[in-house]
């Protein structure tokens, strides 16, 4: 950017300061050139601009009335005041210098030999010059961001490689102001309602066709104008590197769709059907495949964006769909680890239902897995990883061959029961497992007397001709109420 000391560098200026300005003044940037006759031109300045004139009209001597002007002048502020000698004033006005001196403005006396129009014609000149080296710039970072996206670059590498050319931090928001990518990594950036309170960020809105496009903020250390000029470019790169992944999951949703119906289908769809609906997907067979399903329900849906970047960020291979306000996931062979990738993923929002499943092996394991993971999300306020084996996977499993149906036999006696005598057996064995059979707690969530609940327990062995004093007894009456309460996902 152009500054004062740089027109009193500029010999063909033939300009002198005529106050002693300290460095710190004199680096000032000079927006553009604002020649003025007016005795109060504020009205019609900007801030930065290099005021020229020649004092025509200002032919009074008062102190007061210099000082009036020079203070109006500070006030925009303008970075310098050129005044020209030789038309309306032979010399300096002493009022002027002290004025200026008073208020530290640096004032240049334009000799009589360079009309005021050579340094508004150079000013321009040099702005011109310095717009043309940032366009060029810009376009430099944009060709190199263009071809970081055709290797497959991820979102955090370019993000990466314009930081490297602006040196300030870099950040990328969605429509809801939250967080989903920056660089580097350890800078602290506000999210949600704080985003309007940040100071000096510059904010500028991805081009991506989108209702509620993402924005691109960084640290302001130039003026704005200049970092829209050398964002402008480069902003289209990132736009067409989020909407491609985008689009990639897009294709790839129907498909999704399909096998995680088919996953939980039990009774319809046979492992065949199940493997032929993974095949569709364009994923690996022979490939380990990891798992995650996300809760994107009312505030966590602010997290997609950043989860899908942090997605395609650890993984090669991601096939995602959002079915009912859940993320679904697949994905194969991660970018540096999959311990790494797993520590990417549970750190993208710490109060974000999540559930991670470490790679699988086979179809079957990994049928079992999703039908898991489905059921623990609806569990948990925090990301986690899913054990290797759940109940919930192993029911939907049975349900499918002919256990359902075994299990609302089993618990008939029971429903007769209540109906027939009002009583609340099926609620009490339902509570009493669900409270780990503990006695103490079923019985305060019940309401009732520790010995009304032996009488229940006791009544209910006889109804359904097992005991509950044993693990088998327990495990049984579990499956068989949590296949007949097996919902479809």
């Amino acid at each position: 950017m152009m500054r004062v000391s740089d027109l009193l560098s500029e010999h063909s200026l033939q300009l002198r300061l005529e106050t002693p300005s300290g460095l710190k003044r004199l680096q000032r940037e000079i927006a553009r050139c604002a020649p003025a006759e007016h005795l109060d031109p504020t009205p019609y300045l900007e801030p930065n601009v290099l005021l020229l004139t020649s004092g025509i009209g200002m032919n009074f001597t008062e102190p007061s009335i210099w000082d009036g002007y020079v203070e109006r002048l500070t006030r925009v502020p303008v970075s310098a005041l050129a005044f020209a000698v030789g038309t309306a004033h032979r010399s300096l006005p002493a009022g002027l210098i002290e004025a200026c001196v008073r208020h530290d403005l640096p004032l240049l006396e334009v000799p009589t030999t360079v009309p005021l129009y050579k340094i508004n014609q150079h000013v321009e000149y040099m702005l011109q010059a310095e717009r043309n080296a940032l366009t060029d710039r810009g376009w430099r970072l944009a060709d190199e961001c263009a071809r970081l996206a055709n290797q497959g670059a991820e979102i955090s590498t370019l993000l990466a490689a314009i930081t490297a050319v602006l040196e300030v931090p870099i950040a990328v928001y969605d429509a809801f102001d939250s967080l989903i990518a920056q660089y580097p990594s350890t800078a602290t950036w506000r999210t949600g309602a704080a985003r309007a309170g940040q100071p000096d960020v510059f904010n500028m809105t991805l081009p991506m066709g989108l209702a509620k496009p993402c924005q691109l903020a960084v640290r302001l250390h130039l003026p704005s104008a200049d970092i829209e000029s050398l964002l402008t470019p480069v902003s289209s790169i990132l736009a067409l590197r989020l909407n491609s992944s985008v689009a990639v999951d897009a294709n790839s949703h129907q498909d999704m769709l399909r096998f995680v119906n088919r996953c939980v289908s039990w009774s319809e769809s046979t492992r065949g059907d199940v493997a032929n609906a993974f095949q569709e997907l364009g994923l690996s067979r022979s490939a380990e495949t990891s798992l995650l399903v996300a809760d994107l329900s009312g505030e966590h849906a602010a997290a997609a964006w950043k989860l899908r970047i942090a997605l395609h960020d650890a993984f090669h291979d991601v096939r995602l769909a959002e079915i009912d306000e859940r993320l679904i996931a697949l994905m194969q062979f991660p970018r540096e680890g999959v311990s790494e990738a797993e520590a990417h993923l549970l750190g993208v929002e710490p109060d974000l239902p999540l559930v991670f499943r470490e790679p699988t092996r086979t179809i079957d394991e990994l049928r079992i897995s999703l039908v898991h993971a489905l059921d623990l999300v609806r569990h948990t306020a925090e990301p986690v990883v899913a054990p290797l084996l759940g109940l919930s996977a192993v029911v939907a499993a049975a349900a499918g061959r002919g256990a359902r149906e075994s299990a609302k036999r089993f618990l008939a006696p029971l429903m007769e029961h209540d109906e027939q005598r009002t009583t609340e057996l099926l609620p009490t064995l339902r509570t009493w497992l669900r409270n780990d059979a503990q006695p103490s707690r079923t019985c305060e969530e019940l309401f009732i007397h520790r010995n009304s609940l032996s009488y229940r327990l006791r009544r209910i062995e006889q109804v359904l001709g097992l005991s509950l004093d044993t693990l088998d007894g327990k495990a049984t009456c579990l499956m068989a109420l949590r296949l007949v309460e097996l919902e479809p996902y």
